[in-house]
């Protein structure tokens, strides 16, 4: 008669065995990529597919294929928006309390507060102020020998450091929502370092679109365009300060801001130049550009809008907007106070257009349109752009500082290559268990394919990625459930030679190797975590197989083979142990 808990010990077992099969049928069959091809073509699937899991292991970029980009997060920008926000809640205020002051900007290469034509007695209010609601963010600077400013607040160290790392994190969510909306399956999205963003988007289909959604930061801004320079002469600063300094003929964000940087002592205060780019309709080449100027501040932002969605009219695609209700006010205020003049409309530093005001606009209704093209690449442009609008503007531009593109018949190799070199290593590992162990080499061969069994569907119910050092992982992970059973297996020899009878070498062997099984086991595993917790990538893929493998060798290697003995012994009753 067997134990009870002989008995539950086998119940567990085939519980686990059939539940793992149940987990690894989506891998086998190919579920997930069949439900997507019933999908585009409309044709249904078998009833059975209803009631298996959803999707089955996961492929990593080095065995799907896909792509893998680095960018970092450029949070001067984003800085330079907060300081402008604490010098606009400023003017609001001073207007409230109705104190006279001449201007109230920043400072963009030192990111100061400058805060300019106050009567001596209303500075120690001003001073009051900022201390209030401002400690935690601003501390008091010398004033600049060239600025005609009263007072002058920096951005605190502390605060800053905290700034940078709240617009990484935010960045980060950002772009995990765009990527979720856009459906990539299995996308890895994680920080490196202070100021990086590691992206793998594993089976991708239309990369550089991805890429673009990605790195479109999305900053919506309305500013009004001052009128009071020709274009003519906008046009011709521009293009001697490009010759002189022999800047790129291009319009990224870099270019631009250099632009303005050399020519800020020839355009007004708190002005600056932005430009239009224009295309051609048929080749979409780059044709040459519209330099405007505009008021820096920006009257409204994209963080005031309640909904962009995508609009057709006269076979043209455009991006439809609406404001919430404080951009609602704003909105209507600034074409109010500025009819007859331009506001021009950029999208992440370009202007988009600069249309005329001819009205108030209270309604708080705008639109973008996309220039010309063919209509399905409008259509795709404006899609993504309502996207990226919708899920809201980055806090900081993403620059591109790494990309690698994997392909699916490498990964197909990769895949063949490293099963290859398991199988091999297994037949091996099992080779020697049999002609070294022989029977006992049999059980211990049974549990190492049920430990690799296991593994699997462990992963495919975690969700877990298969990577290409994961498979080595896998391959390390039997090794080491082998090792388990060495270590039993010359403890058992050692008791038989001292006399023993089986049963009690057996549980002599079992008992006396346990403890050195479950500390090199721990300290491995301890190793994995940390692998698991700072690496990226590769790396990480090689831990969660090496984390899985590891417990689960535990059970394969130390209680099934134990289950085994325990049958033979109190069922079989043998009196010797080949081993």
């Amino acid at each position: 008669m067997m134990p009870n808990a002989w008995k539950w010990k086998v119940g567990l077992l085939l519980g686990l065995i059939v539940m793992s099969v149940y987990l690894l049928l989506p891998t086998y069959l190919g579920v997930a990529a069949k439900r997507e091809a019933a999908q585009e073509s409309g044709t249904p699937l078998p009833w059975y597919f209803s009631a298996l899991p959803d999707k089955g292991i996961n492929l990593g970029l080095d065995l799907r294929g896909g792509i893998y980009m680095e960018f970092e997060v450029e949070s001067d920008k984003a800085i330079s928006n907060k300081v402008d926000m604490f010098a606009s809640d400023t003017e609001r205020w001073l207007k409230k309390e109705n104190i006279k002051f001449e201007s109230v900007r920043q400072d963009t290469s030192t990111h100061t507060l400058l805060v300019s034509g106050l009567e001596s007695s209303d500075e120690q209010r001003v001073v009051d102020y900022i201390n209030e609601f401002y400690a935690d963010a601003l501390i008091k600077r010398p004033i600049p020998g060239d600025s005609k400013a009263q007072l002058a607040y920096g951005i605190q160290d502390k605060y800053e450091a905290h700034l940078k790392d709240q617009i990484v994190k935010q960045a980060l969510e950002k772009v995990r929502n765009r990527i979720d909306r856009y459906g990539v399956a299995e996308p890895t999205i994680q920080r490196l370092g202070s100021d990086r963003i590691a992206i793998e988007l594993p089976g991708i289909k239309d990369p550089e679109r991805a890429i673009n959604i990605i790195k479109k930061a999305g900053q919506l801004e309305f500013k009004i365009v001052d009128d009071t320079m020709p274009e003519a002469k906008l046009r011709e600063l521009v293009a001697e300060v490009r010759k002189s300094e022999n800047l790129p003929d291009d319009y990224s964000i870099k270019t631009v801001a250099r632009i303005n940087e050399l020519l800020k002592d020839k355009l007004p205060t708190d002005d600056e130049i932005a430009f239009e780019v224009q295309y051609d309709p048929v080749t979409h080449k780059q044709t040459g550009s519209v330099p405007y100027l505009l008021h820096r501040k920006a009257e409204v932002t994209g963080d005031m809008l309640k909904n962009a969605q995508v609009n057709v009219q006269n076979n043209e695609p455009y991006v439809s907007l609406s404001f919430d209700s404080q951009g609602t006010t704003l909105f209507g205020e600034t074409t109010t106070k500025n009819v007859g003049k331009r506001m021009a409309i950029l999208l992440d530093g370009t202007v988009t257009k600069a249309p005329v005001i001819r009205e108030p606009i209270t309604g708080g209704q705008a639109q973008i349109t996309l220039g010309y093209g063919r209509y399905a690449d409008q259509m795709k442009e404006a899609e993504d752009l309502s996207l990226v609008l919708q899920e809201g503007a980055l806090p900081a531009q993403l620059t591109e500082a790494t990309k690698s593109v994997v392909g699916p018949s490498l990964g197909a190799d990769s895949i063949h290559q490293g099963i290859l070199a398991t199988i091999i290593g297994a037949i091996v590992v099992c080779g020697f268990m049999l002609i070294y162990y022989k029977g006992s080499g049999v059980i211990a061969n049974a549990a190492v394919l049920l430990n690799l069994f296991f593994i699997l569907s462990a992963m495919a119910l975690l969700q877990a990625t298969l990577t290409l050092p994961g498979i080595a992982g896998m391959a390390l992970t039997l090794g080491m459930a082998v090792d388990a059973n060495v270590l039993i297996y010359e403890r058992i020899r050692e008791e038989l030679r001292h006399g023993k009878t089986a049963k009690a070498a057996i549980d002599a062997g079992y008992g006396n190797a346990m403890r050195t099984i479950i500390d090199s086991n721990v300290t491995t595993l301890i190793a994995g975590v940390v692998l698991y917790q700072f690496g990226t990538g590769p790396i990480k893929g090689f831990a969660v197989t090496l984390i899985v493998g590891l417990i689960v060798s535990m059970y394969t290697a130390c209680i099934c083979t134990r289950m085994v003995y325990d049958y033979l012994i109190i069922k079989r009753k043998i009196t010797h142990v080949s081993v």
